[in-house]
């Protein structure tokens, strides 16, 4: 029987920096750790956006990425 054992969470944000020289988008990646294993994806969208609003750069993208060891 396998047993996943949840470690830790993070989110991270990738927020729009402006365009390089050859009119590429710029990305700006933002990791915010500590994220409760059973936060749901509202809650987690209402938090960034509250987060993002501090900001000056708009946010493009946002995942949340969960560390688990699983063991068979």
């Amino acid at each position: 029987m396998a047993v996943a054992e949840f470690k830790s969470a993070s989110i991270r944000c990738t927020f729009d920096n402006g365009l390089d020289e050859d009119g590429k988008t710029k990305k700006k990646l933002k990791s915010y750790h500590n994220v409760a294993e059973l936060a749901g994806a509202d809650a987690i969208v209402a938090t960034v956006n509250v987060l993002a609003g501090f900001g000056t750069k708009p946010l493009m993208f946002l995942e949340k990425q969960s560390g688990q060891n699983i063991y068979a």
